[in-house]
């Protein structure tokens, strides 16, 4: 199986939870949906070849730095007559992700030769977080082996958290572990569509412990569970 590792340090990064209204949380990691249609953007996919990647590509990350989390608030104003509706929205300044993405190896080339050079700009979350480079060869395929593991850096389902585990920190600027509701597929019906949900905790500036092991993919020896 082959890989790719993907290095991003965006200026600002937000990740619409989206089951809040008028808190625009931010995931503090690029979902699922989110990753894989970065790539369909680079690749200059439409709507039916995001939706073949969704099935195609299995996805994992790492936070290596959560960055600095900003708020920033907004009205929203509708007419003169009507009220105004604050808004929170947040924001994470200078994050820095490692994305990685196994599957069909001329799948995975595409991608690769799409994100350097790109058909849209790629970006991540929102209009406003253009993707940036986190080192010269940001970009880069990776053979992929399978394995079990139970020391994890990356993102894990909730259930293995669950089951037992433990946050070993080992930096000032962290996360602690935190559950999330991860968007990871959609189900359409005519124009309309659903998002799949599944439980994830996301943590960074350290590693989890996990009572179990889970099966992983390594990249480059880095175990990351995928979904």
């Amino acid at each position: 199986m082959l890989g790719l590792v993907v290095e991003v340090r965006p200026l600002q990064a937000h990740f619409r939870v989206p089951y809040n209204s008028l808190l625009l949380d931010s995931y503090p990691f690029p979902p699922r949906t989110t990753a894989i249609g970065m790539l369909a953007g680079a690749m200059g996919l439409p709507e039916e070849g995001f939706k073949k990647l969704l099935k195609e590509l299995r996805y994992g990350v790492i936070i290596e730095d959560p960055g600095s989390r900003v708020e920033e608030k907004a009205a929203i104003f509708k007419s003169a007559n009507s009220p105004l509706y604050p808004i929170t929205k947040t924001l994470f300044h200078m994050p820095k992700y490692r994305m990685f993405f196994a599957g069909d190896e001329g799948t995975i080339e595409k991608a690769h030769d799409a994100l350097l050079d790109p058909v849209f700009t790629p970006y991540l979350g929102d209009s406003e977080s253009v993707v940036y480079p986190a080192r010269k060869d940001y970009v880069r395929m990776v053979d992929v082996g399978k394995g079990e593991e139970s020391t994890l850096r990356s993102v894990i389902p909730g259930e293995a958290y669950e089951r037992g585990a433990r946050f070993i920190l080992m930096r000032k600027n962290n996360l602690f572990p935190r559950e999330y509701r991860m968007p990871v597929d959609f189900v359409y019906r005519g124009k309309a569509r659903r998002a799949i949900y599944r439980k994830v905790v996301a943590f960074a500036g350290g590693f989890v412990e996990l009572a179990n092991p889970v099966k992983v993919l390594l990249f480059e020896g880095e175990p990351v569970f995928v979904f």
